[in-house]
């Protein structure tokens, strides 16, 4: 049996992330545990209010600086009402211990976040 293996004892999909997004720029919102890798399944964002408002949302591995460089969507305008799946920008991506992702909304009390994935030790 090879040394790479990795030996993976639990896999549980669960929600990682599910709420209201601050005005913080790059505010941390999930970040992977010790030991584990986290696949990400499904992420949404949604624009509650009745005007335009500005989303950004960034992945970074452990140990980087959040910010521009690490954005997969940087100041997304998300119309009234609307609402945004993410398969293009987060779906498939790994997260492994102590990576994170960041994301932040221009307007305070206007964007919800759900995040889902995979998490696995």
């Amino acid at each position: 049996m090879s040394g790479n293996l990795l030996a993976v004892t639990s896999v549980t999909p669960q929600v990682l992330y599910s709420a209201q997004l601050g005005t913080t720029a790059d505010t941390t919102v999930y970040t992977a545990a010790a030991a584990t890798t986290v696949k990400i399944t499904n992420a949404v964002v949604c624009n509650t209010t009745g005007t335009a408002a500005t989303v950004s949302i960034g992945v970074c591995k452990t140990g980087q600086t959040a910010g521009a460089a690490n954005r997969v969507i940087s100041a997304y305008s998300l119309g009234a009402g609307d609402s945004l799946a993410l398969t293009e920008y987060l779906e498939e991506t790994m997260l492994g211990p102590a990576d994170f992702i960041t994301a932040y909304a221009g307007t305070a009390s206007a964007v919800n976040l759900i995040i889902s994935g995979i998490v696995s030790t």
